[in-house]
Order: C-alpha cells, then sequence, then structure tokens
C-alpha cells in the first residue's frame, strides 16, 4: 500500500470518533440582522460550519430597542464568539480576557450623521451639541477619539445614550447620531433628508470594524474549535461577497424580510468598499496597526509593546491541537515504526515536486497578472490596474491628506477616424496619442487607458489649479503635431481631445468620487465644443453627450 494511503488510513483510525459530534455554539451578533453579518449567514446556509463539525447559532441584537454587549456576553459564557469593534483591545487592557480572531472590516462603518441643515461640519463644530451614542462608551470609542485627538476631552461632550433610532436625529431632539455609513445613510436617502458624515478617518482615526473575537477559555478549552470556526467564517464572507444577490435573496427570504432589496445593495456595496476583498485577505490583521490602535485608546498614557498584544492577536500557529488527547500512545509509536521510511521517501519526493511546481506557478502567476493589467494595444496600464493605484491613492490621502488629482481624457470624434479610415489607422491614433502623453508627464503620475479611446492620469501630490495648468500642456502637445495615419500614402490628420479635471476632497468615502467628478468634467468639456480643459465644478448643470 502507498505511505499516502497508510497516513489516510492512520488518521481516519485516530479521529473518526471525533468527527461524529457536532458541537453547539452561539455568536453574539453587534446589531439586527442585515447584510452587515453576511458572511456568518452563508457559513450557516452554504454549509461551512456543518462541514467542520459545528452546530452554529447567530443571536442577533438591537431588537425592540434592546442591547447587549457582545464583549460582555462572551466573557460570562452566554455566547462563545461575538462582533464588536475597535474597542476590544480597550476591554484586553482593562482585563477582560478576550482574543480577537478577525477584522471583517479593514476599515471602520461608524460615523457621526447630522443633518445637513444643523450646520454642524467638524467636530468643533460638535460641542455643546446632543450626541446620540452606544453605551458603555467602549462600544462607542471610535467616535469619541476625534475628539480627544483635536484636544477635546470627551467628559465635556453632551452623550446621550442611543435609542437605536434615527427619528431623534430627523425630529431635531438630538444634534449628532452614532450610525453606521452602510446603513443609516440609505434610511434618510429615502426619505430625501440631506446629511453629513462626520467621518474619523478625516482626523487620523481609522480603526478595524467588526471584529470577530472569542474568549481566552474558549481559545485554551476548544483550540481545534477556533481554528475550524474561524476558518468556516471566513469562508463565508468569502462566498458572501463574491455572491451578493444569492446572499441577499437569503437575508430577505429567512433573516430580515422586512429589509428592501436596495436597501441590502447599498448595504452589500458599502461593505465592500470597507473591506477591500480584492485586495486584502478577508479577516487580515496587522499586529502594528493593532498597536497604533491601542496607543490612541490610552491616550499614550501607558507603554504599549507588542508582547503585551499577544495574548489578545490570534495565532493558529500556538494552539494546534495537542495529539496525545486523541491518539493511543502504542498504536502511534507502532505505526511511526513501520511507515517512517516510507513517509521519509514520499515526503522527499513530494516536497521536490512541490518545488517546482510552485517555481512555476509563481512565474506564471507573475505573467497573469503583467497581462490582466496591461493594455495589449498601448502597453500602457488597463482600467483594471488603474482602480488599484486609484484606491492605493486614496488610502495614502484618507491616512497623510495628500492630495490627488485625476484627469479623464476622451479623443474627440474618434469614431469618424475608424469609419473613414478604417481600424487599423485608429489603432494607430491610439497608439500614437498614449506615446505623446507618456512622453509628457511626470515620473510620478500614472497613465491608463480605461476603454476605447478613453485614458486617465492621476497625479500625486497635486492641487487642481496645478493640474489644469498641467493638462493644458497636454492639450497644446496633441494640437501641435499632427497624427500620420498608418498608410505612408495617407495625408496627416490634426486631432484634438477633451479632458475633464477633478481633485480629490475631503468627505469623499470611495476613490471613485473623485473618478466620477472628472468624468463629468470630461462631458461638460465635450458639450461645449470638445477640444478643451474642464477643471469640475459642483455648481456647474451638466449635460451628458455622446460621439
Amino acid at each position: 500500500m502507498p505511505a499516502s494511503r497508510w497516513i489516510t488510513f492512520f488518521f481516519v483510525c485516530c479521529f473518526s470518533s471525533l468527527s461524529s459530534a457536532t458541537e453547539q455554539i452561539v455568536v453574539q451578533l453587534k446589531w439586527v440582522n442585515q447584510f452587515q453579518f453576511a458572511g456568518y449567514y452563508a457559513a450557516v446556509e452554504k454549509g461551512f460550519y456543518k462541514a467542520a463539525g459545528l452546530d452554529v447559532k447567530l443571536r442577533p441584537n438591537g431588537y425592540n430597542g434592546s442591547f447587549v454587549s457582545p464583549v460582555d456576553a462572551v466573557v460570562k459564557g452566554d455566547a462563545q464568539y461575538g462582533i464588536s469593534n475597535s474597542g476590544l483591545v480597550l476591554d484586553y487592557l482593562n482585563g477582560k480576557p478576550v482574543v480577537v480572531l478577525a477584522a471583517t472590516l479593514q476599515h471602520s462603518a461608524v460615523s457621526w450623521i447630522v443633518l445637513e441643515k444643523s450646520g454642524i461640519k467638524n467636530i468643533h463644530d460638535m460641542m455643546k451639541k446632543r450626541l446620540m451614542a452606544v453605551f458603555p462608551l467602549s462600544e462607542s470609542l471610535e467616535l469619541l477619539e476625534p475628539f480627544r485627538a483635536e484636544g477635546i476631552p470627551p467628559e465635556k461632550l453632551n452623550l446621550i445614550q442611543t435609542g437605536f433610532d434615527l427619528q431623534p436625529l430627523i425630529d431635531g431632539k438630538i444634534d449628532a447620531y452614532d450610525g453606521y455609513v452602510t446603513n443609516e445613510p440609505y434610511l434618510l436617502e429615502q426619505k430625501g433628508i440631506p446629511y453629513r458624515l462626520i467621518d474619523p478617518r478625516t482626523y487620523g482615526i481609522d480603526f478595524y470594524g467588526d471584529v470577530l473575537f472569542t474568549s481566552q477559555s474558549e481559545l485554551n478549552e476548544h483550540p481545534e474549535r477556533v481554528a475550524a470556526f474561524r476558518k468556516a467564517s471566513m469562508d463565508g464572507w468569502r462566498y458572501a461577497m463574491a455572491n451578493p444577490e444569492e446572499i441577499i435573496d437569503l437575508i430577505m427570504q429567512k433573516y430580515a424580510p422586512q429589509k428592501t432589496r436596495d436597501h441590502l445593495r447599498f448595504e452589500a456595496k458599502a461593505m465592500w468598499n470597507l473591506m477591500q476583498p480584492d485586495i486584502i485577505e478577508i479577516g487580515h490583521m496587522n499586529p502594528g496597526r493593532w498597536l497604533r490602535i491601542a496607543e490612541v485608546m490610552t491616550e499614550h498614557q501607558r507603554i504599549i509593546d507588542e508582547p503585551l498584544l499577544n495574548r489578545f492577536i490570534y495565532d493558529g500557529d500556538k494552539y494546534q491541537p495537542n495529539l496525545s488527547r486523541y491518539l493511543r500512545i502504542a498504536t502511534v509509536s507502532s505505526l511511526l515504526a513501520l511507515l517512517l521510511a516510507g513517509i521519509s521517501t514520499w515526503i522527499y519526493r513530494t516536497n521536490r515536486r512541490l518545488q517546482r511546481e510552485v517555481t512555476a506557478r509563481q512565474q506564471a502567476e507573475l505573467q497573469l497578472r503583467h497581462l490582466s493589467e496591461t493594455d495589449a494595444l498601448t502597453g500602457l496600464a488597463n482600467r483594471r490596474a488603474f482602480d488599484l493605484h486609484m484606491t492605493q491613492e486614496f488610502q495614502r490621502f484618507l491616512r497623510y491628506r495628500h492630495p490627488f488629482s485625476i484627469v479623464m481624457i476622451d479623443i474627440d470624434w474618434f469614431k469618424r477616424i475608424n469609419d473613414t479610415f478604417g481600424h487599423a489607422a485608429g489603432d494607430h491614433v491610439l497608439t500614437e496619442f498614449a506615446w505623446r502623453l507618456r512622453d509628457h508627464i511626470r515620473k510620478t503620475d500614472f497613465l491608463a487607458r480605461i476603454g476605447g479611446e478613453e485614458f486617465a492620469i492621476l497625479m500625486p501630490e497635486t492641487y487642481p489649479l496645478d493640474a489644469r495648468k498641467r493638462t493644458e500642456l497636454l492639450q497644446q502637445i496633441i494640437n501641435a503635431t499632427p497624427f500620420q495615419l498608418a498608410a505612408a500614402s495617407d495625408m496627416p490628420l490634426m486631432i484634438t481631445a477633451s479632458f475633464g479635471i477633478s481633485c480629490v476632497a475631503d468627505n469623499d468615502l470611495v476613490a471613485e468620487a473623485a473618478l466620477t467628478r472628472a468624468d463629468t468634467a470630461l462631458y461638460k468639456a465635450k458639450n461645449n465644443g470638445r477640444n478643451q480643459v474642464v477643471l469640475f465644478n459642483e455648481e456647474n448643470k451638466l449635460t451628458l453627450v455622446v460621439d
């Protein structure tokens, strides 16, 4: 019998009794059933928990105005797992035996929500105002830290216990509401009520959101169960974000029938922006970032070091199952003696083969990534690469407040070139146009062809007026020299282009906001006769046109 079959037979015999029983556990959610917990619903309904031998009960929160602290529920043993926020690290530093397993949201969804008519534009305007927050205040720390960062002691704030209802804000009984950008903005938009978000990230407070955690006792007593539960939960989240419409149907049918499809879609889109699952592994946590969060929450009054947080941040490698609990020593000894030579040979050969396969796969993946991010015709970056670069620059803006501008470019009357001279001539024009742009932008600028005859430039560290000057220079370069078509006999052709510019704004929640404004300015340029540069102005009422 081959060595691999011996190994399979060995572990089946040893662990068959363990897999026969399903373990029942409770997960305390931090709010009512909605898309916020889609990954856990998916793990239940798609069988990820069941495959791990777990019978999971999801316990919602916040119905009928009540709220149960997930931290208290887990510490007291009323639940084995819970969902909380970054305030969990302060609970840990204050002596509560909690262990963080995964960060579902890379950026917290919590934000102050104020009505536009209130005139409140920043946290300084919120002093002496009525602020509705979640008690205990450990559930609202992300919203209190910006005040400390601005030198405003939270003790001087007029904080009111939340009733988990927007109506007091709408009625003017309070001035600011502790809400989620994935939920309450949709409700206000449905009512046609203008609002404003006072986002902690504007003040340099960027915490994790919707953190999955457990207790130290659960981890010590059931390390295998913790590992299995975390993996099944993350599998559920990956499935939910890859299949949002299916999960929305599930939520409407079983978990939250009162929710509308549009509301759940709004949540799903907002969750995607906060999770960034296309560039960051779901559940990823950075120990250094937790360290900075801990320093902020303790107001830098104590020395925070990484060893202090070792028991707080889950590391599966430290809690491997103790095989002595399951294996009979006599059986292990005899099987090891019989199989040692065969296993060693098999492992050696397998490792050699895997090393060759891994090297080949890495090379193939690098090549595929380059192809997937490059426009085949012009050799420029494509739309996918531009979106990734724009997202990274937006995160840099949120952290360091370094501005950037985006220029959208469209070749004027390009369809006529294809219709008159053929697609080969059109491809030649696109290539030469791309080269002219590439040769006259800064090394720090990022140029991409994002589709058809449309191009985009991301200009880091650039304010709008400077972006307009640089763009006007590009316009002159395009206009200065005729384009030679593919056939030598063809007469050179004068070609112009339209340009739209926008700069990132302080109240932007997503990177795409600046791109959308630049696109609006581009169509303004086309409406006004083409061959011109337009800087976005929110007061303009723009009408879109198509070639």
